[in-house]
């Protein structure tokens, strides 16, 4: 460290640091003579590893890692390669942009990547060869190229875009460019209503008004025409914005999902698997009946997803939930043979919620991962979901790819941030592959982390996790912070957290509890579904038992000192605890579902009210009210914080400011956060370390503690 940088670094008790908050250090500064703890700050200089690709012949994997600067509040990712062995690990792309989706070529010599750099006005699609040479610019369009695919024969590829659909014509030059020229008029136009007449009008942080159609194109590399393979899509695939298909593996078909649900959307959204012929449909109308387009999963009113191919492409394989509307139902992996066109199913019989999953090229064997009693597992299984079995159960584990011998993923634990690992098939070893974080990580002190299990509502076990905060000491005495996980149906696994991490909640000197409680998933299917219709009452059973185990566990819990935070459905617990117990000295609600009619004004999550809570205001209204937090303000006494994103559709930021608003009523100690350009999630850098300070000042006043960070002040 400088000696002009030390001068800014004040020490707290045994080692503990106070970042400075000027922008002349960087956030990512740790003293080198001792470990720190682990700071809000600290986060943002975690390198963020993800996208594992696999080369065709398996000799590479290509990945991206990602960095950001605090300073310009802004991240860049890089892709970088390695082999199969993790050696010769390099980085391939160098420019200052975000290189994201990189994908493979069929002959492994050339990687195709999106990327938005110098001039570029949306994301364009660039293809780099490994034997040298600069990244070419290939395509670009209107509304950005997303989620790229190979061709089979590498002639071509395919991608995803937006369009407007008045103005995608052919897909020509004249075309894309009168669609820019409208992109324009409409960004520069001062007249900014927006004017709908659907249910579904916002998803998460965007309005989707503008009336775009979603298209899946074939681009040839050599002539440079584009072919739309959708040309009866009229709205987008999905209100996320996904593109999730994939193209067999003879490249004769495609398969999509999407939302066959039309315009008004007055049902809830129905993801199909659509089967469409790439060589007849060019010249096809979309109507249901073509030729060139098959709906196979037409009988199935839930959601179908995540289409895959096996290697012969005789069968397709996808993810399914039989309820239309998500109540913590689980999703089973079926399969749809392309000779007989009959869906069966595959893991119904197994009471797991899968994930993911990938198709082996040997004896089309199936490896899946799925939530499992607090971790991740990996499953393996025969094409027909024979011979089902638990092949390794460990941390967090995502993004899996596969060769004919090996398994390739992220893995994420409490203590490490993601980075590549691999399973051998035959030895079921796991070994790490990258060690992007290791030495970074080395620098702090971490304190323990173990799960725990005590009873909770009607006596059934629930689990949790506790985390220890640095250099804990069993004869001193601690506050107690209760997190509360949302969804409802989620799950708290171990793996590393970059909003909510545990080991910067206890680093101020709590003991930090996160709980599973009813509602959760990775426990069965009956367990998540046991809160419907009451979303309050079970989740809060376990949170109290928790504290009432943990008190008889940990004597040195000092009862006066016990706080509570959650965020979206956690917000939600954390505004109905407010109502219905005295026994936590304050409260943290992030994006609560603070009040149900403000929820209404939701994005396509107020769908779910008349299932999960039993009535709505025009029907059963005594039903919803009994599981409203607002219900029961004459109980309010707990101060709290309230923060929240303004841009938040997901959950509307009123549910923040109305409960703020019962609060000053009421005369209640009570502080709301508010930042205008952050969604559901804090997610700018200087947002989110300002976050941390409200949150750790807060509960440094009523809990005590000492906070790992001073006022952030940024320029």
């Amino acid at each position: 460290m400088r000696k002009e940088a030390r001068s800014k670094v004040k020490y707290l008790g045994a080692g503990m640091l106070l970042l400075a908050s000027a922008l002349s250090i960087s956030y990512g500064a740790i003293a080198q003579d001792v470990k720190s703890v682990l700071t809000p700050q600290a986060l943002w200089a975690i390198k963020r590893v993800d996208n594992p690709a696999v080369s065709p012949d398996q000799k590479q994997l290509a990945f991206t890692v990602q960095t950001w600067s605090v300073e310009k509040n802004r991240a860049h990712n890089q892709i970088w390669l390695m082999d199969a062995q993790g050696n010769q690990q390099r980085r391939l792309t160098t420019a200052d942009a975000s290189d994201s989706a990189p994908v493979w070529s069929p002959d492994s010599s050339r990687i195709a990547f999106t990327s938005r750099r110098s001039d570029d006005e949306a994301p364009a699609l660039y293809i780099m060869r490994l034997d040298g040479g600069e990244a070419e610019k290939v395509l670009e369009l209107p509304y950005g190229v997303i989620n790229p695919q190979w061709l089979p024969d590498g002639k071509g590829l395919i991608v995803g875009t937006n369009a407007i659909p008045a103005l995608k014509g052919q897909w020509r030059a004249e075309d894309l460019a009168a669609m820019k020229q409208e992109i324009k008029r409409r960004r520069e136009n001062k007249m900014t209503a927006k004017v709908t007449e659907d249910r579904v009008y916002r998803f998460f942080d965007h309005w989707l008004t503008d009336e775009l159609s979603s298209h899946l194109l074939q681009f040839d590399l050599q002539t440079k025409v584009l072919k739309d393979l959708t040309p009866f899509s009229k709205s987008l695939f999905s209100s996320s914005g996904a593109f999730d298909y994939q193209v067999s593996p003879d490249g004769h078909t495609l398969a999509l999902s999407l939302n066959t649900i039309p315009a008004p959307h007055q049902e809830t959204d129905n993801n199909d698997i659509l089967l469409i012929s790439l060589a007849g449909a060019s010249g096809a109308s979309g109507a249901s009946g073509d030729r060139a387009v098959k709906n196979i999963t037409i009988e199935n009113r839930g959601n179908d997803t995540a289409p895959g191919f096996s290697a012969d492409g005789k069968s397709l394989y996808y993810m399914r939930t039989n309820t239309p509307i998500y109540d913590g139902s689980s999703a089973k992996l079926w399969r749809y043979d392309l000779s007989t066109e009959k869906n069966t199913a595959v893991t119904d019989a197994r009471d797991f919620a899968i994930a993911e999953f990938q198709v082996s090229k040997i004896n089309h064997q199936l490896w899946m991962a799925a939530e499992d009693q607090g971790e991740i597992s990996i499953f393996s299984s025969r094409s027909d979901g024979s011979q089902f079995e638990r092949v390794i159960r460990d941390g967090g584990i995502t993004k899996l790819k596969q060769t004919a011998n090996q398994l390739f993923f992220l893995r994420s634990t409490f203590d490490r941030p993601n980075e590549i690992y691999t399973l051998d098939f035959k030895t079921k070893a796991l070994r790490q592959l990258t060690h992007f974080n290791d030495d970074f990580m080395a620098k702090f002190k971490l304190g323990k982390v173990e799960a725990y299990n005590f009873k909770g509502a009607n006596d059934e076990i629930v689990q949790g996790w506790l985390i220890l905060p640095p250099d804990y000491d069993k004869s001193k005495t601690y506050p107690l912070l209760q997190l509360m996980h949302g969804g409802p149906h989620t799950m708290v696994g171990n793996a590393f957290n970059f909003r909510w991490n545990a080991h910067v909640m206890a680093a101020p000197g709590y003991i930090v509890s996160w709980v599973n409680r009813h509602g959760s998933t990775g426990f069965g299917e009956q367990f998540a579904r046991s809160i419907n219709h009451q979303w309050g009452e079970k989740p809060t059973q376990d949170i109290l038992r928790s504290n009432d185990y943990l008190l008889q566990k940990m004597p040195n819990i000092d009862t006066k000192r016990i706080a509570a935070a959650g965020a979206s459905y956690g917000g939600y617990l954390a505004a109905w605890l407010a109502g219905h117990t005295d026994r936590f000295a304050t409260i943290v609600d992030h994006a609560g579902v603070n009040d149900f009619i403000a929820q209404y004004g939701s994005d396509s999550t107020n769908y779910s009210f008349e299932v999960t809570l039993g009535g709505n205001p025009w029907s059963n209204p005594d039903v919803m009210q009994k599981n409203n937090p607002m219900s029961y303000a004459k109980n309010f006494k707990t101060p709290m914080l309230l923060t929240h994103g303004e841009i938040d559709y997901r959950v509307p930021y009123v549910n923040s400011t109305a409960l703020y608003g019962v609060l000053q009523g009421m005369k209640i100690p009570s502080r709301l956060v508010i930042f205008p350009n952050e969604n559901h999630w804090i997610l700018s850098p200087q947002n989110a370390i300002h976050w941390h300070w409200e949150v750790q000042s807060w509960l440094q006043r009523y809990i005590g503690g000492t906070p790992t960070l001073s006022q952030p002040k940024f320029n």
